[in-house]
């Protein structure tokens, strides 16, 4: 009995740290160090502040696109409701550098609703990665 408890604990902890680094290998980047966002809210309104730290002095560093979601009370579905692109809002993106923090916002926020971003965040220099980031939901005053 105490060899198949030890067996059965075994097996459990490889399968944990096996999950453990296939999650870490999915988030790494040869070009993007780190990056997080987080949203603020107002009246009416929403801010999503974000920052990215490239592995190097970067080409190009930012974020590509933000999706905006919305959440109705009660409900369990996210929607988008606006979308803002690098090619739109050209304060998404930092060109020669290593580091770049930019926000945005959107002003159409329901009270009572929640909110969230998806962001994409981008590096390039030579190559370039994407890494999809979802920040934590705030509701809307």
């Amino acid at each position: 009995m105490k060899k198949k408890i030890a067996l059965i604990s075994l097996i459990l902890i490889l399968v944990f740290s096996l999950t453990t680094v296939a999650n870490a290998a999915m988030y790494s980047s040869a070009y993007i160090s780190d990056c997080a966002a987080q949203m603020a809210r107002s009246s009416g309104r929403v801010t999503v502040t974000f920052d990215i730290k490239g592995k190097d002095t970067m080409d190009v560093v930012g974020a590509q696109t933000i999706i905006f979601q919305e959440k109705a009370p009660g409900s369990t579905q996210w929607t988008a409701v606006a979308t803002m692109t690098s090619d739109d809002y050209p304060s998404m993106l930092s060109y020669n550098t290593r580091h770049h923090i930019s926000t945005l916002s959107y002003s159409s926020a329901k009270s009572g609703y929640s909110y969230r971003a998806k962001i994409y965040f981008y590096a390039e220099k030579g190559g370039c990665d994407t890494i999809e980031f979802i920040t934590d939901a705030v509701k809307a005053k």
